[in-house]
């Protein structure tokens, strides 16, 4: 329609004009560059002139490709997604007040104000779905990374468990040695309880031997109370539970709780070693 492409042409003729007025609503420490910023909204205004000038499906399809490249360098910059909301806003205001002043200058009808502010609509619409495809997608770029840092943080606490769960057959296979390294409070040894089942369950384990002499407590009466709960689940995987190096300290905390008799305990892992092998008739004989 003639009528359109000369409103068109006009858009295109005072296209800077245009862009001139958006940059007056910019804030002063704008994100944007000023030279890049002047090509792409001038990018933007021209393809609303061309839809008018030369039909609106092939201005979609340029404004799809244009809108893909321009919403992945805004995103990239870390422009606001509402900036660029309100930014196309104030682009459909200044089409919406340019057209009517061009048709009430030139007694253009009604038809033709409704016909082109539809064109540009459809057009800036377009432009503002891939600008929101842009976000969507890096977002979800965004999520992928976080969930591979967490899924890595994972993998490396599962390292650091198992770091700090050292679990090691002695010289009889079914007799495994646990021995407790660093500071020990109630959320590391809720941790370790899993591991240690799992362990003696998978090497079926008669006995499980606990060394305390490397480690440091905290809070005892809460981690006794643990560790009365871990002996009382190993008794019931038919593994005997003895510990080893207890400070004086820990040993009365311990008569306290009336967990003395469900244990055996022993000076030193050797005291231990020498008990088991003597119980099973057992000697090391020298070479």
């Amino acid at each position: 329609m003639e009528q359109l492409r000369l409103i068109g042409e006009k858009i295109e003729k005072f296209k800077y004009i245009l862009v001139e007025h958006i940059e007056l609503f910019d804030e002063e420490d704008s994100l944007y560059d000023l030279a890049a910023s002047k090509q792409v909204r001038s990018q933007l205004i021209q393809i609303h002139a061309d839809a008018l000038i030369h039909g609106k499906d092939e201005a979609l399809a340029n404004m799809k490709a244009a809108g893909m490249e321009i919403g992945k360098r805004i995103v990239d910059i870390g422009i606001p997604l509402d900036k660029n909301i309100e930014e196309a806003q104030l682009l459909r205001n200044l089409f919406w007040s340019f057209i009517e002043e061009e048709v009430s200058n030139r007694f253009y009808s009604i038809e033709i104000l409704l016909k082109a502010s539809s064109i540009i609509d459809s057009i800036l619409d377009q432009y503002i779905h891939c600008i929101a495809i842009s976000y969507v997608n890096h977002y979800k770029q965004l999520a992928k990374v976080a969930n591979d840092s967490l899924q890595k943080i994972k993998e490396n606490e599962e390292v650091m468990e198992e770091l700090a769960t050292p679990i090691v057959q002695t010289v009889l296979k079914d007799v495994l040695l646990f021995p407790m390294i660093g500071r020990i409070d109630d959320w590391r040894m809720e941790s370790m309880q899993s591991r240690i089942l799992q362990k003696c369950a998978e090497l079926q384990a008669e006995v499980l031997i606990i060394d305390f002499s490397g480690i440091t407590f905290t809070k005892e009466g809460d981690l006794l109370v643990l560790l009365k709960q871990l002996v009382g689940a190993l008794s019931l995987m038919g593994t005997e539970t003895i510990v080893v190096g207890f400070s004086p300290d820990v040993v009365k905390r311990i008569v306290k709780l009336d967990f003395a008799d469900k244990v055996k305990a022993f000076l030193s892992f050797a005291k231990a070693m020498e008990f088991i092998f003597k119980q099973r008739g057992l000697a090391l004989q020298p070479i």
